[in-house]
């Protein structure tokens, strides 16, 4: 079969990369053809169909709205990337189309050329873009629905877009032109990565009957010891871009925050944490716009201790050494690789009680869940996580549990089924 993945980047920067480039190396090895579609970029990753990628674009936090502004109608609907998608299909002609997340990079003019060419398209839930402005339905530090029903004035009204004005006012001129044109029409099947995404991408209008549940594969590493004992971890990709040096693994027990340092991740509640655990390291492996807000307080707060961004074996070892490892999400996180992966680790798990998490996390069996936001319950859930003479055997329960549902050879099965429904052929 021959596989088209779409996604805005080529290159690692989160958890929509990370399923992209596992579901290529799990298709190639297969035995199945698989080119790429994304915008060109230095940090991309080789790629047999990289002549053919878009033209290179900037719509990230640091990019002024000015700037923006002026890239307006690409931003709503990509000319440049529409045209590239049509020069590639002239080259490469995919059975099936998997589409992650186009974003404003490509946005889903890059739907219409196939479409056109009658190449089924699928498309994975990373975040809830087709219904949500800001595609993580979150505004001023909790999960926000206002735009449910097509209202996505509401998006000006808030300021949503990257806590701007002027970049949610195009988010909404966005919104808007693509709920009037169909943009996502081309669509044959959603992947949902939970449960939870299902339900919410039904309930924002997403058709039941195209919606289907794949929850993503974890790649795995197996470890054997001095005595012949196998174990099984998680794999942790890298990216080929420079990242911190490696961290330094604690001697002493410690607790292990790992992701983008951002407002929806709950990264705020981390000082008060670090202040509440007295001499137990909380480290922070990450980067993002509050690590400004982080390093002052780490010069106040000995045990909060920022490691950088860590990737591959470096962090692998982090997270392994962990004797509890905490998500506090204040939004609806679509799945969690925080999560699976400290659980594919046997590391006992606090997460917040929210979105997809609970899918994960099952309270005082595979770890502790907490209210959203909630700094005493965190704090409570974390010293418990430490002290609890059970908590080993919610890691042990977590790994037996996260090895069943993220087995990749599973995770290939049930997407080849997805392509072959959405209408790729049975080869």
């Amino acid at each position: 079969m021959r596989v088209l993945m779409v996604n805005a980047f080529h290159y690692l920067r989160g958890g929509v990369e990370r399923a992209c480039f596992d579901e290529s190396r799990w298709l190639s090895e297969a035995g199945h053809e698989v080119g790429h579609f994304a915008i060109r970029d230095d940090r991309n990753r080789p790629s047999a169909t990289e002549a053919y990628f878009a033209p290179h674009a900037d719509f990230s936090e640091g990019s002024p709205a000015l700037r923006q502004l002026a890239q307006l109608p690409r931003a709503i609907w990509s000319r440049p990337a529409q045209r590239a998608m049509e020069r590639l299909l002239e080259r490469f002609r995919p059975d099936v189309a998997h589409v992650h997340a186009p974003s404003r990079y490509l946005t889903p003019s890059v739907l219409r050329p196939l479409k056109r060419a009658d190449v089924p398209v699928v498309m994975t839930l990373h975040d809830f873009k087709p219904w949500c402005t800001n595609r993580v339905m979150f505004a001023h530090d909790r999960p926000c629905e206002r735009c449910r029903g097509g209202r996505h004035w509401n998006a000006l009204a808030t300021g949503c877009v990257q806590e701007s004005r002027l970049k949610s006012a195009i988010g909404a001129i966005e919104a808007y032109t693509h709920d009037a044109i169909g943009a996502y029409r081309a669509v044959r099947r959603w992947i949902a990565p939970s449960a939870f995404a299902l339900e919410k991408a039904a309930q924002w209008g997403a058709p039941r009957d195209r919606l289907r549940l794949l929850a993503h594969g974890l790649e795995r590493r197996v470890a054997v010891d001095e005595n012949g004992e196998r174990t099984t971890f998680a794999r942790t990709p890298a990216s080929a871009a420079p990242t911190a040096p490696p961290a330094i693994v604690p001697k002493e027990p410690y607790v292990l925050f790992a992701g983008r340092l951002s407002v929806e991740k709950g990264v705020a509640l981390l000082p008060e944490l670090a202040k509440s655990l007295g001499s137990t390291p909380l480290v922070v492996a990450g980067e993002g716009p509050l690590l400004g807000d982080l390093e002052t307080a780490a010069r106040q707060t000995p045990a909060l201790r920022l490691v950088g961004r860590q990737e591959g074996a470096a962090f692998a070892a982090l997270r392994a050494g962990a004797r509890v490892v905490i998500v506090p999400s204040l939004f609806y996180e679509t799945y969690g690789y925080a999560v699976a992966e400290a659980l594919l680790d046997a590391r006992p798990v606090v997460a917040s009680h929210i979105g997809a998490l609970p899918e994960l996390v099952e309270h005082e069996r595979t770890g502790l869940l907490v209210a959203p936001g909630d700094p005493a319950a965190l704090i409570a859930a974390t010293r418990r996580g430490l002290q609890d003479s059970a908590a080993p055997a919610w890691g042990a329960a977590g790994r037996e549990r996260t090895l069943a549902s993220g087995d990749p050879a599973l995770h290939l099965q049930g997407l080849l089924a997805i392509y072959r429904e959405a209408g790729a052929p049975a080869n």
